[in-house]
């Protein structure tokens, strides 16, 4: 029995749907057929009404049992096709098509219209079925067809969640919980959907956001269940768009059978996928062409490749208003090759009307096929962004038409596969794609932002990225749609990975018998140096094996139970060198325990640098030809996978329940690579990450960061930043216009050799003028500060020739004219360095809650940190390097390093610890970085914080962080 709080939230969302939608009230009298819940006369109605003839025909041949003969059909179909697919294709009667309700048409003079105008949407609020005269709140309608069921609660008796178990505790075998496509249960500030109300499960939540809001104080949170979802153009366009059916899957292999099911989307899906339908035709109706940009910010369990299927399927069928002229000639779908061939292929195979339409571009002859035949909908890599863009811009043809590209997030980078494809000059296109293994390549966002900025021609372009870089939020401005990680989290469909974070610190003292020369020094950059030294660290054999001990009892204590029993852990290491030990050592520790579990290593192929061998992952985990290692993962003897960069990011497995970070994870780049464990699984309520760099409250703060959107604000774009850097290069006077114009031709008619040539002149040139050493980085920094500005600043504006000309030419000559030390010979010094002394010592557990104090470390008595020098054996302790800077940097350094030299916090962390050098000089300074830059980020300082001359080991935030730390240990003595 409902109480009088819930009555009152029934009737004012009843008077709500008949006062604004102008909703038709039915009597329980209405509903004639109480088997299937149909009021038959509504639908006559609307039948007489819109399509006359064809009863007509069927009068004729059956006379007064023509109607008989229509409802006789529509009861034969709904034994077997649901509701929403008869009203959605029609209604087969004795040869006769009936439609059962008229879409929107495209335009108000569509011949269309006055049938749509015909549809009628009408509700029974207390609906009872059933011998035992059950009710249900509220059922909807259209055109005497039930389409909605809706239970509500009110909060001060009970909540949604006691709405959903009457759902499930009904009797399903009632037709009103199988005809309806669509079951809701609210309370007064929450909402739960599904389209098949038989289990807890199977309702999800269906919310604004974290929180509902009503748009005026009259109306209760959930008003836009009744204004928005529950309203006319919502319905409609559900039925006649939105709603997927995917078929019955029988078993085979280790998938087990599926039934068929109906899909329909989360707010956030549908209201992506409005907005930017909307925005695009009303862009166009004002200016003639599609050329915006968007950014989606979903978060991982968004169901992102769900919402740019949908988003695909909207855009082709969009049409210049009024017209039956398409708004979007081509949508490019760009996503990575795993997903290309599982995720975006699977859910597109159940947009069965695409079908004919959709062209999935798995092989390399298939795209310019595609693109020669007009399919409307392509499916293939990023790697083959540019080479499309490319086509488009030289095929006269292709350069007319309107096209749209959905651009999955540029996250399986896989040691920088992707970014190296984009970079380089774009292959041929019969040629398969190419992997580069390059350990350090740049953001892979970074790169389609600049293709995008040097090709773009009004064309639609739609970002999706859960974490979205600088430069991507610099180009398209600021998220059009944010469904973010708190919101996944709280409504369940990820795991929290930052709950909490085990904390290890890595102690090694590092010793080189080989001190070079200062001027022979000089040649090596200093963060170059620093990151090789650290990596003869994390290198070392005694250090790993101590290590690989202390992951492999944290496993089999803490991970293993997990997920009943089959959960799995990833080991995140420093290099691919230090990746194929730790596999190694992992084996041989395995075998010596007999474990029932094994392990893979990923990884892209690559050259051991002291062995000379070459080191494939096919061959290192005896994979057979074309197997993929994350298909081997799946099976459940593989419980550990060893990565040094691949998988970091755009890997899937929903039961990684455990993360070994041996590798400084920060801000963007740490939350992909922890996100890797928030797949949900059956079973699965938390996760296990141990870190050994003691980097756990950055991690966190990382999160914190990006766990609402994106943190970035888009900063408006400024030309004269650019001539400025141009004005600077050619006020130095050592090169000229003439010179970039003298380079141009060369690289346009030359050879490659007279490029050389000539390059080795401008570098000759460039030596005499500057013997210092600081004097020429500064100048190559000023080129290349230049040609970056260039670059992004070429999507906004339009440079003149000159510029255009010097910018390719800083391009090419820039990074030739410093001559730095090979890396054989800088290997040379590095190998000669050994591990003397190594260990790891537990730190405790940092939760996102607030992280706990860690346990000090005992370190070496009154070993303060070593002064700060640059060269190959005094960089083991420490680095300093000297950038040129601005008076406004200059400035800003001095503000926030004299903020943290006052920070209480730091002072008594470096007083209770000013004994321990090895601390305060390794882990602890990098715990300083992090503040420094969360200052930065708080300033909106974005340029400092991608900046490597800043972000470098030995860069200046590094700089900054000793020297409050020696400001500290002072005032401690």
């Amino acid at each position: 029995m409902a109480k009088a709080p819930e009555l009152k939230f029934q009737k004012h969302i009843a008077d709500f749907l008949v006062r604004v939608h102008r909703y038709g009230v039915l009597a329980q009298a209405d509903i004639t057929d109480t088997e299937h819940c149909l009021a038959e006369d509504a639908l006559w109605d609307f039948l007489n009404a819109t399509q006359a003839d064809a009863l007509e025909k069927l009068a004729a041949d059956y006379s007064t049992d023509a109607r008989a003969q229509v409802f006789k059909a529509l009861r034969s179909e709904l034994a077997h096709t649901p509701l929403w697919l008869l009203l959605r294709n029609g209604l087969k009667v004795r040869g006769q098509a009936l439609r059962l309700f008229y879409p929107k048409p495209r335009s108000s003079e569509s011949a269309a219209a006055p049938r749509y105008a015909q549809n009628r949407i009408s509700f029974r609020p207390h609906f009872y079925f059933g011998e035992a005269n059950h009710e249900i709140d509220f059922v909807f309608f259209l055109n005497g067809l039930p389409i909605v069921a809706l239970e509500l609660k009110h909060e001060k008796n009970q909540t949604v969640h006691d709405a959903v178990a009457q759902f499930t505790q009904r009797d399903h075998t009632q037709k009103i919980f199988q005809h309806p496509f669509l079951y809701l249960a609210a309370d007064t500030s929450e909402v739960k959907a599904a389209t098949d109300p038989r289990r807890e499960q199977n309702f999800r939540w269906h919310n604004m956001g974290l929180t509902n809001q009503a748009s005026v104080d009259t109306e209760y949170p959930v008003e836009f269940l009744y204004r928005e979802v529950l309203g006319p153009d919502a319905l409609m366009e559900a039925l006649s768009f939105f709603l997927v059916r995917v078929p019955h899957r029988d078993a085979q292999d280790d998938r087990p059978e599926r039934p068929a099911f109906t899909l329909f989307p989360r707010y956030h899906q549908s209201r992506t996928v409005r907005k930017v339908a909307d925005s695009i035709s009303e862009h166009f109706a004002a200016s003639g062409d599609i050329g915006r940009k968007y950014l989606i910010n979903h978060s991982a369990g968004s169901g992102k490749t769900l919402t740019m299927c949908w988003l695909a399927d909207r855009l082709h069928s969009l049409f210049k208003p009024g017209t039956s002229e398409k708004l979007v000639d081509m949508v490019f779908i760009l996503t990575d090759r795993k997903s290309l061939d599982t995720n975006v292929r699977e859910d597109l195979d159940n947009f069965t009307h695409l079908k004919e339409v959709v062209g999935l571009a798995r092989k390399a002859d298939d795209l310019p096929r595609f693109m020669a035949q007009r399919k409307s909908i392509i499916v293939t890599t990023q790697q083959k962004f540019a080479w499309v863009l490319d086509q488009i811009q030289n095929n006269p043809v292709l350069k007319t038409l309107r096209v749209a590209f959905l651009i999955d997030e540029a996250h399986r980078s896989q040691e920088g596969q992707m970014g190296a494809a984009i970079r380089l000059p774009f292959r041929k296109a019969d040629e398969p794609d190419a992997e580069d293994a390059a350990d350090d390549a740049a953001d892979p966002q970074e790169h389609i932002a600049r293709i995008i900025r040097e090709h773009d021609l009004n064309q639609l372009m739609v970002a999706f990225t859960a974490t979205p870089a600088p430069a991507t939020v610099s180009l398209f401005g600021e998220a059009f749609d944010t469904y973010s990680e708190a919101e996944a989290i709280a409504e369940g469909y990820i795991v929290d990975v930052a709950a909490s974070i085990i904390s290890y610190k890595t102690l090694y003292n590092l010793q080189c018998a080989v001190v070079p020369k200062p001027e022979d020094e000089a040649r090596y950059p200093a963060g170059v140096v620093a990151k090789a030294l650290k990596n003869v660290a994390y290198q070392d054999d005694g250090l790993i094996q101590y290590k690989a001990e202390v992951m492999l009892r944290i496993f089999e204590k803490d991970v293993m139970p997990l997920i009943g029993g089959r959960a799995k852990a990833m080991i995140v290491t420093s290099s691919r060198v230090a990746g194929l030990r730790y596999f190694e050592i992992i084996q041989a520790k395995l075998k010596e325990r007999g474990a029932t579990y094994r392990a893979l290593y990923a990884f892209s192929d690559f050259t051991h640098p002291e062995t000379n061998a070459a080191i494939s992952e096919h061959a290192v985990n005896g994979l057979v030809d074309s197997e993929l290692i994350e298909d081997r993962f799946e099976g459940d003897d593989y419980r550990l996978m060893v990565v040094a960069n691949k998988f970091q990011t755009g890997f899937d497995q929903p039961l990684l329940a455990g993360m070994f970070l041996d590798k400084p994870v920060v801000d963007r780049n740490a939350v992909q690579t922890v996100s890797r464990l928030n797949r949900c699984h059956d079973g699965k309520d938390k996760v296990v990450v141990v870190d050994f760099t003691n980097n756990a409250k950055a991690i966190l703060k990382a999160f914190t960061k990006y766990r609402k959107g994106t943190p970035f604000e888009p900063q408006e774009p400024d030309q004269a930043v650019c001539l400025k850097l141009y004005d600077e290069i050619l006020a130095a006077g050592l090169f000229t216009q003439k010179d970039a114009a003298e380079l141009g031709k060369l690289l346009a008619t030359g050879t490659d050799a007279q490029v050389q040539y000539m390059v080795d002149a401008l570098r000759k040139r460039f030596q005499a003028r500057w013997s210092d050493m600081e004097e020429r980085k500064a100048f190559v920094y000023l080129l290349a500060k230049f040609v970056k500005s260039f670059h992004f600043l070429t999507c906004f504006f339009t440079f003149s020739a000159e510029v255009q000309e010097l910018a390719r030419f800083a391009e090419i000559v820039g990074p030739q004219l410093i001559k730095a030390g090979g890396v054989s010979e800088l290997m040379k010094l590095i190998r000669q360095t050994e591990v003397t002394k190594a260990s790891v010592t537990y730190q405790g557990v940092t939760t996102s809650a607030g992280p706990v104090k860690l346990k000090p470390s005992k370190g070496r008595p009154g070993a303060g940190p070593p002064p700060l020098k640059v060269s190959v054996q005094e960089m083991i302790d420490n680095i300093l390097a000297k950038f040129p800077i601005s008076d406004e940097e200059a400035i800003l350094i001095k503000q926030v390093t004299e903020a943290k030299a006052a920070d209480l916090s730091i002072r008594q962390t470096v007083t209770a610890h000013r004994s321990d050098g090895i601390y305060l000089n390794g882990v602890y300074r990098g715990q300083v970085n992090g503040e420094i830059q969360a200052v930065y980020n708080d300033m909106g300082r974005f340029e400092e914080l991608s900046d490597i001359k800043y972000t470098d080991v030995a860069g200046i935030f590094d700089i900054m962080a000793m020297t409050v730390i020696q400001h500290h240990l002072h005032v401690a003595a």
